[in-house]
């Protein structure tokens, strides 16, 4: 399989996105499987909503060991040139700009985006990819080592996340 998405992607025409419209796949809630066996039993929760206006909004936060353990802030607009950035805000701290390099639309209803910031200690790289009711974000240094990843599946948003 990894094999076919590489080829898939080799020869996928690079289409970057042109204004927020393009990423509108990204919008709704995704929360991760917790692992059978995992020490915390952790899991992380992300939400997108696309507001009226010029940016997609978004936030995560991680439970675990009955208590939050970790949020951030995140939002998605367009800079210039017309090029889509997202900026992370973890743990409400300073915000990190991530420019979009690579916006790949294969056959429905697969979409991948792709951001990065160079000059970012970690992560230097975050990946969306969306299958179906599934999302993965991949977050790794620019040249794609360190890898940790976030297997999300579709869910209904909570009431209190629901505008």
């Amino acid at each position: 399989m990894r094999i076919l998405l590489a080829a898939a992607l080799a020869f996928a025409v690079p289409a970057h996105a042109q204004s927020m419209d393009d990423l509108t796949w990204l919008k709704g809630c995704w929360r991760t499987e917790t692992p059978r066996e995992a020490e915390s039993g952790s899991m992380t929760t992300e939400i997108w909503i696309d507001p009226p206006g010029p940016a997609m909004l978004g936030y995560s936060y991680t439970e675990g060991e009955g208590e939050i353990q970790g949020w951030e802030q995140m939002r998605i607009d367009v800079t210039d040139g017309g090029r889509p950035r997202l900026v992370a805000m973890p743990g409400g701290a300073a915000p990190v700009e991530f420019r979009m390099v690579e916006h790949i639309a294969l056959d429905d209803p697969t979409q991948i985006a792709v951001f990065e910031n160079s000059s970012h200690d970690y992560p230097q790289r975050i990946l969306y990819r969306r299958e179906g009711n599934r999302l993965t974000a991949t977050i790794s240094r620019i040249d794609g080592s360190d890898p940790y990843t976030y297997d999300y599946r579709r869910i209904r948003c909570p009431a209190s996340a629901r505008p």
